[in-house]
């Protein structure tokens, strides 16, 4: 992650010059127009005259027109561009965020996160590109309006305005703190709901299967029902902001300029055409009450997006500045793995681990094994960087977990899961995830030490075949052996084997083992697992809770 503030990298998505820009189209054409109509105003007092307007008179106004005109239309191309720019650069952010975040603290937060690189993005773009600058123009532009309607036309009445265009930043400011808590129970209404119906999506199956597809169905309907009113609550605040804008501020300014511009044409201080422009100018000056809705929809739910993006990065930010410079090592630690008096847990106050130690020595195959809840996968976890120790060290290749960066200790590692990640794409596209400049042969050298070369040259289209989703086109042997030539592209030093046979059969576990003995050689293996037949493989065993046993 930058060294750039969380906060100021969401900010810096939009450069400040499309800003700025927006809102100086904004000035421009409100300015362009103000003139249009003062020139109409003076148009409509020479047609009072016997001698018709000539047609010079009217080039002015056609050029006020035209400029107003394309400076609309180059705002709307702004917004747009600049907005589907800050999407890609938020969405690369949210990515970012989430590798810095690690596995554990992304864990079972899918929904959030796929809602955070969605909608709250899009929310922050539009926010931050198509309504800060036209917001901030169309603010600032009455002020302009009557600027013009001063020198031009009319100053006193140009004065009583503006006292009355102060009202609205006070009338938005109440509003925005009155609305603040309805906009947060949205966006939590809404998070629950894309959480509920992706982990719907991705359990379709087993729903199926246990007959529990009703029930999920009414946990969705509860869900949507609750972001139903969330929304509705949204709607009616929105209403009542622009009934209340719209009575104390828009009919109040058109009817003093009404009021005033009759007044001083009867007292002879005005013209006839100078009222009417008046009036017209006064539908400028309003302008802002049109931008009240995209207030509150894009204004307040775009600021709660960015809020959201910020506290996502300030995590990840948080947790990369957790490691630091690599540790030094030893000659006696390069190539090994050591956890001294480790205690550590996912709850801070509830370890899984208490005071646990273990060294796997350069070259030698340790398994740990033990029941279901002891603790294997928390040593995995931590041997990997996931999970940092809450006392103890974790020493791996020699580096410190605790202060060493992530991205190096788990460059010192090759992992085998005991559930086999297979990316929607072809067998070499997942082989290129460990290897992404690996050339043919090597991926057909990968695929031969783990014993599936022969069967992928059997398919028509070799590694060009594709896997399915999840891999739902390969055996559960085949996939487990396409993840143990993916670990040999690697090429890391110490191999981490949780559980790696526990979703393949009988038949396929020995080709499974037969693979993994291959990729083992000359490397620091800690093996995770249940089955005797990769126990057997170990040079010792360690039983968690129990006694060390050397075969």
């Amino acid at each position: 992650m930058s060294a750039v503030r969380p906060r100021s990298q969401v900010r810096q998505a939009v450069p400040v010059w499309v800003v700025w820009c927006s809102a100086a189209l904004t000035w421009v054409e409100s300015a362009a127009l103000a003139l249009l109509f003062w020139r109409l105003g003076s148009l409509l007092d020479l047609s009072g005259s016997p001698s018709a307007p000539a047609i010079g008179e009217f080039v002015l106004p056609t050029a006020f027109a035209l400029v107003a005109a394309l400076c609309a239309a180059a705002g709307r191309w702004l917004a747009q561009w600049s907005s589907a720019g800050a999407e890609r650069g938020l969405r690369r952010l949210v990515v970012s965020g989430v590798h810095d975040l690690g596995v554990v603290r992304s864990a079972g937060r899918s929904g959030e996160l796929l809602s955070l690189a969605t909608a709250a993005v899009e929310r922050t773009a539009t926010y931050r590109a198509a309504f800060l600058g036209p917001m901030l123009g169309a603010l600032t532009a009455p002020f302009l309006v009557l600027g013009v309607m001063g020198l031009a036309v009319d100053a006193v009445t140009a004065g009583w305005l503006a006292l009355l265009v102060l009202v609205v930043p006070v009338v938005i400011g109440v509003f925005q703190r009155l609305v603040r808590p309805i906009g947060a129970q949205y966006r939590r209404t809404q998070a629950r709901l894309t959480a509920a119906f992706l982990e719907a999506i991705q359990a379709l199956d087993l729903l199926a299967y246990s007959r529990a597809a009703d029930r999920a169905a009414s946990e969705l309907a509860q869900r949507g029902e609750e972001h139903r009113r969330g929304v509705m609550r949204l709607l009616a605040g929105n209403q009542l902001l622009i009934l209340v804008v719209d009575a104390a501020f828009s009919l109040t300014v058109v009817v003093a300029a009404a009021a005033l511009a009759v007044g001083r044409i009867a007292t002879g201080q005005l013209s006839l055409g100078a009222g009417v422009a008046i009036l017209l100018m006064a539908t400028l000056v309003v302008g802002p009450v049109d931008l009240v809705g995209q207030f509150f929809y894009v204004g307040m739910a775009g600021r709660a997006a960015q809020r959201q993006l910020e506290a996502h990065l300030e995590a990840g930010t948080a947790a990369s500045n957790t490691a630091g410079a690599p540790a030094s090592r030893s000659e006696g630690e390069r190539g090994g793995l050591t956890l001294e008096d480790v205690t550590a847990g996912w709850v801070d106050d509830r370890p899984v681990l208490r005071g646990f130690s273990l060294r796997v020595a350069p070259g030698e195959t340790v398994a740990l094994v033990g029941p279901s809840g002891i603790g294997k996968s928390t040593v995995s976890a931590l041997v990997q960087a996931h999970l940092l120790p809450q006392s103890g060290r974790v020493l791996v290749d020699g580096l410190d977990t605790s202060t060493a960066d992530p991205d190096v200790v788990r460059s010192r590692i090759a992992v085998v899961e005991q559930r086999t990640f297979l990316f929607l794409g072809s067998i070499g596209d997942n082989l290129r995830v460990a290897a992404p400049d690996a050339e043919d042969d090597q991926l057909w050298q990968a695929l031969d030490l783990a014993g599936l070369r022969e069967e992928v040259e059997a398919m028509p289209a070799g590694l060009d075949t594709p896997v399915g989703e999840h891999g739902r086109l390969l055996s559960g042997g085949q996939a487990q052996r396409l993840a143990i030539a993916r670990a040999a592209l690697r090429d890391s030093p110490i191999l981490v084997l949780d559980e790696p046979t526990s979703q393949v059969d009988l038949a396929g576990e020995a080709a499974v083992l037969a693979a993994l003995g291959r990729l083992a050689r000359g490397r620091t293996v800690l093996v995770i697992a249940h089955r005797p037949g990769a126990i057997l493989t170990a040079d010792r065993v360690v039983r968690l809770g129990g006694e060390e046993t050397a075969l």
